[in-house]
C-alpha cells in the first residue's frame, strides 16, 4: 500500500445506493476476486436481483452460497430481499446471453469478466480477443437489445497506450462502451482499475512471494 503511492478511491454511498436498490442487477465474472467484491458491495444496497454470471462453476458456486449466508444473516433486519440466481455462461456465445437477460431483463450489468494476466495473454492472444473483445461486445449488443440502462465495464490502467496484448484488449473494450454510450445516449462506461489489493493477477502479489523467498 506504502509503494503504491495512491489513496483508495472514496465512494458516495448515497448515490450507489439511489441507483442500486430494487434493481435487477447482472454481474460478469462474478466468481472472480474483483467481480465477487462487487457482489458482497452490491448486496448492501438491497438490489431486487443479483444474476451471478460467469464461466468458472466453483468460483459461481462459492459466491453464490457465501452471499445465501450474508442474506440469511441480515434478514432478520429486513434489511435483504435481494434474490441471488447464479448462471454459468461463456460470453462469447450471444445465443445463451441472450437466453439469460430473456429470463431475467436485467436494469444493471457489471461486467468484470476479463482474461487479466498480461504474460499469459502475450502467450495466447487469442483469448484475450475473443474473451474480452468478443466477449463484452455480445455482452454490450445484448444489453443494447434488451434497454438496459447502465452497463459499467471493469478497465484497467493498463489500456493507457498499451504495450502487451491485454492492455490493448481492454482499450478495444473501453471503445466498445464509448461507441455504445454514444449511440445509445445510455450511461454505458468503463472505470480503470490499478493494482487492486487482493485481486488475482495483481503485480504486488507477485512482489511479495518474491519477499517471502528472499527476493
Amino acid at each position: 500500500e506504502d509503494l503504491l503511492r495512491r489513496e483508495p478511491v472514496k465512494t458516495d454511498i448515497e448515490k450507489v445506493k439511489e441507483l442500486i436498490q430494487n434493481k435487477s442487477i447482472l454481474i460478469t465474472g462474478a466468481g472472480g476476486s474483483i467481480g465477487s467484491e462487487l457482489c458482497r458491495q452490491l448486496l448492501k444496497f438491497n438490489p431486487s436481483r443479483l444474476i451471478l454470471l460467469g464461466h468458472g462453476e466453483n468460483s459461481i458456486f462459492e459466491i453464490e452460497q457465501e452471499l445465501k449466508i450474508r442474506k440469511k444473516e441480515k434478514i432478520q433486519s429486513g434489511s435483504i430481499t435481494t434474490k441471488i440466481t447464479a448462471r454459468i455462461a461463456d460470453l462469447r456465445f450471444k445465443d445463451r446471453l441472450k437466453d439469460i437477460f430473456e429470463e431475467f431483463n436485467p436494469e444493471i450489468v457489471f461486467h468484470s469478466a476479463a482474461h487479466k494476466h498480461v504474460p499469459l495473454m502475450e502467450s495466447n492472444p487469442q483469448e484475450a480477443v475473443t474473451n474480452n473483445i468478443l466477449g463484452t461486445k455480445n455482452l454490450v449488443d445484448t444489453s443494447i437489445e434488451f434497454n438496459v440502462s447502465h452497463f459499467i465495464s471493469i478497465s484497467t490502467d493498463k489500456a493507457v497506450n498499451p504495450t502487451n496484448i491485454m492492455g490493448a484488449s481492454k482499450r478495444v473494450t473501453e471503445m466498445i462502451l464509448m461507441d455504445a454510450a454514444a449511440k445509445t445516449g445510455r450511461i454505458y462506461s468503463a472505470v480503470r482499475f490499478g493494482n487492486v489489493l487482493g485481486s488475482s493477477g495483481r503485480v504486488v502479489r507477485t512482489f511479495q512471494k518474491q519477499l517471502e523467498n528472499g527476493g
